[in-house]
């Protein structure tokens, strides 16, 4: 879950459910300094994206080609734990409850941010493919050249920082009509990101 204080289209929230690891990328990212044509290695690719406005909706799915839908989406800031669900409908939209987000997902302090901007750490690279969800780890390998990047998904690079991190205990409530995905493991701890930052670089278009 993402809750975005600023954006291009204001505030709003997120929920992401995440799918398998896919590897080998068929994905020229360009070349090194010695000339040898790089390849995404390893990432991860979302199976829903929902989002809690309209015109967050259209921009995911207008801007960046993200299949994106409209949802509710509660934070709840009592409780000890992270707690996502159990989901629910609400009329013709999903509804996804996340509760203890006070206690757990804020880690600075109201008086530190209320005071001065906290300073992000981190600036990390990561690639993505909007329009499937997928997210790689900056992790390269040879491989590649030539122009068979033309008719491929969109590439960007994103940039990552924040002010904190943590990791916080979790769970996940199930719906007594859903069923855990065969072969789920719930790990029961959650990485918490606060003052995260996002930035998203212009598409890769040369090899």
């Amino acid at each position: 879950m993402l809750e975005y204080d600023i954006s291009p289209v204001g505030p709003y929230r997120e929920y992401v459910t995440m799918g398998g690891v896919v590897g080998l990328g068929n994905v020229n990212v360009g070349s090194d300094v010695n000339g040898v044509q790089k390849r995404l290695l390893v990432g991860q690719w979302g199976t829903n994206l929902y989002v809690n406005t309209q015109i967050a909706e259209d921009v995911c799915q207008l801007v960046w080609g993200v299949p994106a839908q409209v949802a509710d989406i509660d934070f709840i800031e009592s409780g000890d734990i992270l707690t996502d669900g159990p989901d629910d409908n609400k009329g013709n939209r999903k509804l996804f409850k996340l509760s203890g987000w006070g206690n757990n997902a804020r880690i600075l302090k109201s008086d530190d941010v209320n005071a001065t901007t906290p300073k992000r750490y981190g600036n990390i690279p990561i690639y993505w493919t909007p329009t499937i969800k997928a997210l790689w780890a900056p992790l390269l390998f040879p491989g590649g050249g030539g122009n068979e990047r033309e008719e491929l998904l969109p590439l960007h690079k994103l940039r990552l920082s924040g002010s904190a991190i943590s990791l916080k205990r979790c769970q996940r409530i199930i719906d007594e009509s859903t069923n855990q995905r065969e072969g789920e493991i719930p790990l029961g701890l959650a990485l918490v990101v606060d003052n995260v930052l996002i930035e998203i670089g212009e598409r890769i278009t040369s090899g």
